[in-house]
């Protein structure tokens, strides 16, 4: 079931890729990237991150399910080491061709978040995954274990994603309303969604033997790259919870996790 499911789902980024990587304006964010690479991270995130390493040069980094890639380039742009995972071989060649066009020395592979098999044991010193990574992973633990593997002692996972408690809820300006139970898998279209709780996320990272160093619960920022709420132009109405009481919750969640020797 669960290699059909990853076929199913890397067949559909294979075919949303181009759109996908095509909808924005990428020669826009590029250079932002390369002018405030910091703003692909929540400020938070970003805090947490610079508390560990206070520079990036030469740090070696390994982005799973990759997708997008802002994180990816950011981290190149900082002095990282980087390589870019993903399932969908799509997304590599579309982040690939981006990435030659700047001269970027940046390792890509077409590797499954839930099979890091290729990867030998403790190369990396940190493993970050961006919002929107882990509905689509339908064994936490398998995907889990295999960043705790690759680390290095003493190595970092860190993520943010989007909030497990606001999955129930439509994100309606005029009243907030539950659509769906607390936890449960997803298919549109054939398609899996895997909307893990907040227990499920780290009661896992704790049996594949993390330690948890910090867990922050962030609303949404207005100037963060690749993670904006809505449209733009709508913030100021979308973010006033007097209008909006959605926009009273926390929208993501971000854990920073340590293996420890």
């Amino acid at each position: 079931m669960k290699t059909i499911d990853n076929k199913v789902i890397q067949n559909a980024w294979n075919e949303w890729s181009d759109n996908y990587f095509n909808k924005s304006d990428r020669k826009t964010e590029i250079e932002f990237i390369k002018s405030s690479p910091n703003k692909v991270f929540p400020t938070k995130v970003w805090e947490r991150m610079t508390a560990i390493y206070p520079s990036f040069k030469g740090v070696k980094v390994l982005v799973p399910s990759s997708g997008d890639n802002k994180a990816v380039y950011a981290f190149h742009v900082l002095g990282a080491k980087v390589t870019s995972c993903d399932i969908s071989e799509k997304q590599i060649e579309n982040a690939k061709m981006i990435a030659d066009e700047q001269n970027w020395n940046i390792n890509f592979q077409i590797i499954d978040s839930m099979d890091l098999s290729r990867i030998e044991d403790r190369s990396y010193d940190l493993v970050y995954t961006s919002n929107g990574v882990h509905v689509w992973i339908s064994d936490l633990t398998m995907m889990y274990s295999g960043f705790y593997r690759i680390l290095r002692n003493n190595g970092h996972y860190i993520f943010f994603d989007t909030h497990p408690f606001i999955r129930p809820f439509n994100d309606n300006t005029n009243e907030l309303k539950i659509e769906r139970p607390y936890g449960r898998i997803l298919k549109e279209d054939s398609i899996p969604h895997y909307y893990w709780r907040v227990q499920d996320i780290v009661n896992f990272l704790i049996e594949s033997g993390f330690s948890i160093s910090s867990m922050d619960e962030l609303f949404a920022e207005k100037d963060i790259l690749g993670a904006k709420w809505w449209d733009i132009s709508e913030w100021d109405e979308k973010a006033d919870i007097n209008i909006n009481p959605y926009a009273a919750l926390p929208q993501w969640i971000s854990l920073c996790l340590t293996k420890r020797v």
